[in-house]
């Protein structure tokens, strides 16, 4: 997604509608703890497993 924080940060801000911004980072850290873990990840539990971009670890 992005090389460094700063990169990412600046297109996260350009996707993420206005009213979600004070949450999203939120949402984001419960979705890698929870459905996307490293070592086995919930894909099937995933509700954006459409917009992955990293299917091949996966599958």
């Amino acid at each position: 997604m992005g090389k460094n924080v700063v990169e990412v940060e600046q297109k996260l801000l350009k996707v993420v509608p206005a009213e979600f911004k004070v949450d999203v980072h939120h949402w984001l850290i419960l979705h890698g703890r929870y459905i996307c873990v490293a070592q086995k990840p919930m894909c099937g539990s995933c509700i954006i497993e459409d917009l992955c971009e990293y299917k091949d670890k996966t599958e």
